[in-house]
C-alpha cells in the first residue's frame, strides 16, 4: 500500500467509478435518487461496500470491508445445531436441552426446537429465526437490520 491518497469519484446506483473528474461520472447517473460519492482510497485496488446493492463506502482491503461488515452486523449470531441438544432457551443460545421435559425441569419455558442440522439466527443472544441453510439465515438477518451490506473486488 502506497502513502500517495486517491481520490476516487463513484456513481451511487451502478458503482461506475472515475480517479478523474467527477463530471466525467455525470452521463452514468440513473435518476434523480442517483449521486457522484467521492472517497479516498491508498489503493488502487480498492474494495466497494455495497448497502442494498447501492454505493456505501470505499475501503483499501478486502479484510477492511470484512471487517466493517463484520461490526455492523457485530449483534448478530448464525450458528448450526451440530448436538442432540435440540431445545435452546430463546434468550440464552447456551441453554441447550434433550427434550422440552428437560428445558422445564430447568425452568426454561422460552425454548426454540432446533433439529441437529438446522441453523438458527439470533442477535443479542436471543433466537429470532431457524432454517434450513446458512443462507436463509443471512437473508433472514438482511431482513431484520433491514439492510444487506457485500462488497466488491
Amino acid at each position: 500500500m502506497s502513502d500517495t491518497k486517491y481520490r476516487i469519484y463513484m456513481t451511487k446506483k451502478h458503482q461506475h467509478w472515475t480517479f478523474g473528474d467527477s463530471d466525467a461520472l455525470i452521463p452514468y447517473l440513473d435518476g434523480k435518487d442517483d449521486e457522484i460519492l467521492q472517497f479516498a482510497v491508498y489503493d488502487k485496488n480498492f474494495v466497494i461496500i455495497l448497502k442494498n446493492d447501492m454505493t456505501y463506502d470505499v475501503v483499501d482491503t478486502e479484510k477492511e470491508a470484512r471487517d466493517k461488515i463484520s461490526y455492523i452486523y457485530r449483534n448478530y449470531v448464525i450458528s448450526q445445531n451440530d448436538g442432540d441438544l435440540c431445545y435452546i432457551a430463546r434468550d440464552d443460545i447456551d441453554r441447550r436441552y434433550k427434550t422440552a421435559g428437560d428445558a422445564q425441569a430447568d425452568g426454561v419455558f422460552d425454548y426454540v426446537f432446533v433439529p441437529k442440522g438446522t441453523y438458527f439466527i439470533a442477535k443479542f443472544g436471543k433466537i429470532f429465526g431457524v432454517g434450513k441453510t446458512e443462507d436463509e439465515m443471512y437473508e433472514k438477518m438482511y431482513a431484520h437490520y433491514r439492510a444487506k451490506y457485500t462488497y466488491l473486488d
